[in-house]
């Protein structure tokens, strides 16, 4: 085996233990314990964070985070992964920002000067457009980690009111530039989904006996499915206009039906907890959206006219 191909086979090999003996190595390399003193050196010199313990039970192990062996890529595999990472960039945060940066500088470098060239005359005609917030989620990378573990954590979470929550976070997921959580809520008992930004406080130190076992077959689509547990039938006529507004929205144009003379309904069957966002965008389309059930959504939105005509009264 060429010293190349012995280096990128020591590099899995120490990825995948947590610790190990020279002798082990060289065993499994078929070289002499000597060379294989001087690979693990040459590894170290490579940025690898090897780490030795000496006496009968020594040996060596990695520090800190793995690190992977060269791969080759393609010039559309390269270009492919540079512009996945580089859709992230409208984010103001990310679980893993640092490190996304990192990687595409990393990542970058290496290229040929022609692909850079390439790619960087494709960043001025490719544009991955996210609608970005200056919402701050200081607890995503907590929250993405409890999931992860499957911990619960205690969650200061402001909405129409203050809450403390124990929750067992399930899964994130992002829309329109926003972070989501869904988690099984102590409190309610059930499932629930949470808007990240608000979460203003994040305990992780708490008893982890209540926890409950989250089957994780298919856990992507339990992360984003609708909460229908109690739905309700939402039915709106809409005006022309109310129909392109609705079409620009990702979850109301699946329910949306388009007449000939161009005007719509929308049939539809929410959760109880979507009603506040349901009675703010239909009260944003005016005359435009006529919600004719729920009798919910109706006598909210119609106590929020009410209070309009109080404020605009002067």
């Amino acid at each position: 085996m060429h010293k190349a191909q012995r280096l990128v086979q020591l590099i899995m090999l120490v990825n995948e233990r947590r610790t190990f003996t020279v002798q082990e190595l060289a065993d499994e390399c078929g070289v002499s314990r000597r060379t294989m003193i001087r690979d693990l050196a040459e590894l170290s010199e490579l940025g690898i964070p090897l780490y030795s313990e000496v006496g009968p039970h020594g040996g060596y192990r990695v520090l800190r985070e793995k690190v992977l062996p060269p791969i080759s890529f393609s010039e559309h595999e390269a270009m492919a992964l540079f512009f996945a990472a580089q859709s992230l960039q409208n984010y103001k945060s990310l679980p893993f920002n640092n490190e996304v940066q990192s990687a595409l500088r990393k990542f970058f470098h290496y290229l040929s000067s022609d692909l850079k060239h390439k790619i960087e005359r494709m960043q001025q005609r490719l544009i991955f457009w996210v609608p970005p917030h200056e919402l701050d989620v200081p607890y995503l990378k907590e929250l993405l980690e409890a999931a992860l573990e499957q911990r619960i954590v205690q969650i200061r979470y402001e909405a129409s009111s203050v809450q403390e929550r124990l929750i067992q976070p399930l899964g994130l997921y992002t829309m329109n530039g926003l972070w989501y959580c869904r988690a099984y809520c102590f409190r309610a008992m059930d499932h629930r989904v949470f808007r990240v930004d608000r979460v203003s406080g994040l305990q992780c130190e708490v008893d982890q006996s209540q926890k409950v076992d989250l089957n994780e077959e298919n856990i992507q689509e339990w992360i984003i499915r609708e909460d229908l547990e109690t739905p309700l039938e939402l039915k709106v006529s809409l005006s022309p206009e109310g129909v392109r507004r609705c079409q620009s929205d990702v979850w109301l144009s699946q329910f949306l039906k388009v007449n000939e003379d161009g005007s719509g309904t929308i049939h539809a069957h929410i959760g109880t907890s979507y009603t506040p966002w349901v009675v703010g965008f239909f009260l944003g389309l005016g005359t435009d959206a006529h919600v004719t059930h729920p009798p919910q959504v109706r006598d909210q939105i119609r106590s929020k006219l009410q209070a309009m005509a109080v404020q605009y009264g002067d």
